[in-house]
Protein backbone atom coordinates (compact mmCIF):
# COMPACT_ATOMS: atom_id res chain seq x y z
CA UNK A 1 0.00 0.00 0.00
CA UNK A 2 1.56 3.30 -1.08
CA UNK A 3 1.65 5.95 1.75
CA UNK A 4 0.36 9.51 1.91
CA UNK A 5 2.00 12.14 1.04
CA UNK A 6 1.46 13.53 4.77
CA UNK A 7 3.72 10.12 5.78
CA UNK A 8 6.54 11.03 3.29
CA UNK A 9 6.34 13.99 5.34
CA UNK A 10 7.10 12.42 8.98
CA UNK A 11 10.41 10.71 7.23
CA UNK A 12 11.90 13.00 4.79
CA UNK A 13 12.71 16.16 5.78
CA UNK A 14 14.41 17.03 2.15
CA UNK A 15 11.02 16.54 0.64
CA UNK A 16 8.56 18.67 3.50
CA UNK A 17 11.18 21.31 3.07
CA UNK A 18 10.87 21.65 -0.72
CA UNK A 19 6.96 20.87 -0.63
CA UNK A 20 6.80 23.32 1.65
CA UNK A 21 8.37 26.02 -0.61
CA UNK A 22 6.42 25.20 -3.37
CA UNK A 23 3.24 25.71 -1.20
CA UNK A 24 5.02 29.04 -0.16
CA UNK A 25 5.07 30.01 -4.03
CA UNK A 26 1.77 29.09 -5.19
CA UNK A 27 0.05 30.73 -2.34
CA UNK A 28 -1.07 27.33 -0.58
CA UNK A 29 0.62 28.45 2.01
CA UNK A 30 0.66 32.37 2.95
CA UNK A 31 2.50 34.36 5.22
CA UNK A 32 0.75 36.43 7.61
CA UNK A 33 1.19 39.31 10.18
CA UNK A 34 -2.31 39.23 11.92
CA UNK A 35 -1.01 35.99 14.29
CA UNK A 36 -2.74 36.94 17.24
CA UNK A 37 -5.96 38.14 15.95
CA UNK A 38 -5.79 34.12 13.67
CA UNK A 39 -5.17 32.23 16.61
CA UNK A 40 -7.92 33.60 18.68
CA UNK A 41 -10.33 33.56 15.90
CA UNK A 42 -9.61 30.05 14.77
CA UNK A 43 -9.46 28.55 18.38
CA UNK A 44 -12.86 30.63 19.24
CA UNK A 45 -14.26 28.64 16.17
CA UNK A 46 -13.31 25.34 17.35
CA UNK A 47 -14.79 26.20 20.71
CA UNK A 48 -17.82 27.29 19.17
CA UNK A 49 -17.98 24.48 17.17
CA UNK A 50 -17.36 21.78 20.42
CA UNK A 51 -20.26 23.52 22.12
CA UNK A 52 -22.50 22.98 18.76
CA UNK A 53 -21.75 19.32 18.65
CA UNK A 54 -22.58 19.15 22.68
CA UNK A 55 -26.52 20.78 22.26
CA UNK A 56 -26.49 18.39 18.27
CA UNK A 57 -25.26 15.46 20.34
CA UNK A 58 -28.25 15.77 23.33
CA UNK A 59 -30.69 15.81 20.10
CA UNK A 60 -29.59 12.42 18.78
CA UNK A 61 -31.09 12.69 15.82
CA UNK A 62 -28.12 14.97 14.18
CA UNK A 63 -25.34 13.08 15.14
CA UNK A 64 -24.13 13.42 11.38
CA UNK A 65 -23.54 17.14 11.96
CA UNK A 66 -22.67 16.83 15.54
CA UNK A 67 -19.46 14.47 13.72
CA UNK A 68 -19.21 17.25 11.00
CA UNK A 69 -18.56 20.02 13.54
CA UNK A 70 -16.41 17.97 15.69
CA UNK A 71 -14.26 18.18 12.83
CA UNK A 72 -14.24 21.69 12.11
CA UNK A 73 -13.46 21.97 15.42
CA UNK A 74 -10.04 20.11 15.04
CA UNK A 75 -9.83 22.00 11.31
CA UNK A 76 -9.88 25.07 13.02
CA UNK A 77 -8.07 24.11 15.89
CA UNK A 78 -5.04 22.98 13.32
CA UNK A 79 -5.32 26.73 11.21
CA UNK A 80 -4.73 28.26 14.86
CA UNK A 81 -1.09 26.38 15.23
CA UNK A 82 -0.23 27.42 11.66
CA UNK A 83 -1.64 31.05 12.72
CA UNK A 84 0.67 30.23 15.37
CA UNK A 85 3.50 30.34 13.40
CA UNK A 86 2.30 32.83 10.77
CA UNK A 87 0.79 30.98 7.97
CA UNK A 88 -2.45 30.55 6.91
CA UNK A 89 -3.75 28.22 4.30
CA UNK A 90 -7.46 26.95 2.91
CA UNK A 91 -5.42 23.63 2.05
CA UNK A 92 -5.93 20.21 3.50
CA UNK A 93 -2.59 18.89 2.45
CA UNK A 94 -0.83 22.48 3.11
CA UNK A 95 -2.25 22.58 6.75
CA UNK A 96 -0.87 19.02 7.58
CA UNK A 97 2.42 20.30 5.78
CA UNK A 98 2.87 23.48 8.40
CA UNK A 99 2.24 21.31 11.05
CA UNK A 100 4.20 18.65 10.46
CA UNK A 101 7.14 21.10 9.61
CA UNK A 102 6.71 23.03 12.83
CA UNK A 103 4.99 20.73 15.55
CA UNK A 104 6.04 17.70 14.66
CA UNK A 105 7.95 15.54 17.41
CA UNK A 106 8.22 18.71 19.33
CA UNK A 107 4.57 19.11 20.49
CA UNK A 108 2.41 17.30 18.30
CA UNK A 109 3.01 12.92 17.39
CA UNK A 110 1.85 10.74 14.51
CA UNK A 111 -1.47 10.08 15.88
CA UNK A 112 -1.78 13.38 16.41
CA UNK A 113 -1.07 14.37 12.87
CA UNK A 114 -3.09 11.16 11.49
CA UNK A 115 -6.29 12.22 13.17
CA UNK A 116 -6.02 15.59 11.28
CA UNK A 117 -5.20 13.83 7.94
CA UNK A 118 -8.57 11.45 8.16
CA UNK A 119 -10.62 14.19 9.68
CA UNK A 120 -10.95 16.07 6.71
CA UNK A 121 -11.38 12.77 4.53
CA UNK A 122 -13.72 11.38 6.44
CA UNK A 123 -15.83 14.87 6.74
CA UNK A 124 -16.58 14.96 3.37
CA UNK A 125 -17.92 11.40 3.48
CA UNK A 126 -20.12 12.66 6.10
CA UNK A 127 -21.28 15.86 4.14
CA UNK A 128 -21.87 14.16 1.09
CA UNK A 129 -24.08 11.44 3.71
CA UNK A 130 -26.02 14.41 4.41
CA UNK A 131 -26.67 15.80 1.25
CA UNK A 132 -27.58 12.45 0.02
CA UNK A 133 -30.24 11.89 2.83
CA UNK A 134 -31.54 15.39 1.61
CA UNK A 135 -32.07 14.21 -1.57
CA UNK A 136 -34.05 10.62 -1.24
CA UNK A 137 -33.17 9.34 -4.89
CA UNK A 138 -30.01 9.74 -3.62
CA UNK A 139 -29.98 8.55 -0.42
CA UNK A 140 -31.39 5.25 -1.90
CA UNK A 141 -28.12 4.74 -3.49
CA UNK A 142 -25.88 5.68 -0.55
CA UNK A 143 -24.21 3.20 1.26
CA UNK A 144 -23.67 5.40 4.06
CA UNK A 145 -25.57 4.19 7.13
CA UNK A 146 -26.86 6.51 10.14
CA UNK A 147 -24.08 7.91 12.48
CA UNK A 148 -24.72 6.57 15.98
CA UNK A 149 -24.19 8.50 18.62
CA UNK A 150 -21.32 6.30 20.26
CA UNK A 151 -19.60 7.23 16.89
CA UNK A 152 -20.06 10.91 17.29
CA UNK A 153 -19.00 10.87 21.24
CA UNK A 154 -15.89 9.06 20.77
CA UNK A 155 -15.43 11.95 17.93
CA UNK A 156 -16.16 14.54 20.24
CA UNK A 157 -13.81 13.25 22.81
CA UNK A 158 -10.81 13.23 20.47
CA UNK A 159 -11.67 16.79 18.90
CA UNK A 160 -12.21 18.41 22.79
CA UNK A 161 -8.61 16.42 23.67
CA UNK A 162 -6.70 18.05 20.45
CA UNK A 163 -8.50 21.46 21.00
CA UNK A 164 -7.20 21.74 25.03
CA UNK A 165 -3.54 19.99 23.30
CA UNK A 166 -3.68 23.06 20.50
CA UNK A 167 -4.69 25.66 23.34
CA UNK A 168 -2.00 24.35 25.70
CA UNK A 169 1.33 24.57 22.67
CA UNK A 170 -0.23 28.09 22.38
CA UNK A 171 -0.09 29.37 25.74
CA UNK A 172 3.69 27.52 25.85
CA UNK A 173 4.54 29.56 23.20
CA UNK A 174 3.23 32.95 24.37
CA UNK A 175 5.58 32.80 27.18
Amino acid sequence: MAKEIWEIWLENTKKRQNDFEKYLKSKKIKAETEIKELVEGHINKADHNLKFVMKTLELQEFNDWAIVSAYYSIYHASLALCALKGYSTKDHLATLLILIKEFYQKQLNKEEIEMVSKTTIEKEEVLYYIEAKAERKKASYSTKILFDEKEAEILQKKAIGFVNKVKEIIDSNSK
